[in-house]
């Protein structure tokens, strides 16, 4: 599972929407605005685009292992 969580300036809202949808279309769901969840890796071409759009410092992508629910220890 991949985790999406990305912070795009107002300023960049075309961008933002571009992400959005970008994220749809390779089946991503969203969990709040700007959190989305996904089982399929993301392709090389959206990472291109990332660093073309130059989006990559406004977006971080984790592998989750497993999913379930944080513990007090």
């Amino acid at each position: 599972m991949r985790l999406v969580i990305f912070d795009v300036p107002e300023r960049e809202r075309k961008k933002r929407l571009w992400l959005r949808l970008e994220l749809l279309a390779c089946g991503y769901k969203i969990l709040q605005k700007s959190v989305w969840v996904g089982y399929c890796p993301l392709p090389q071409e959206f990472f291109e685009a990332l660093e073309y759009l130059d989006l990559r410092r406004h977006i971080h992508i984790f592998s989750v292992n497993s999913a379930g629910t944080l513990r007090k220890e």
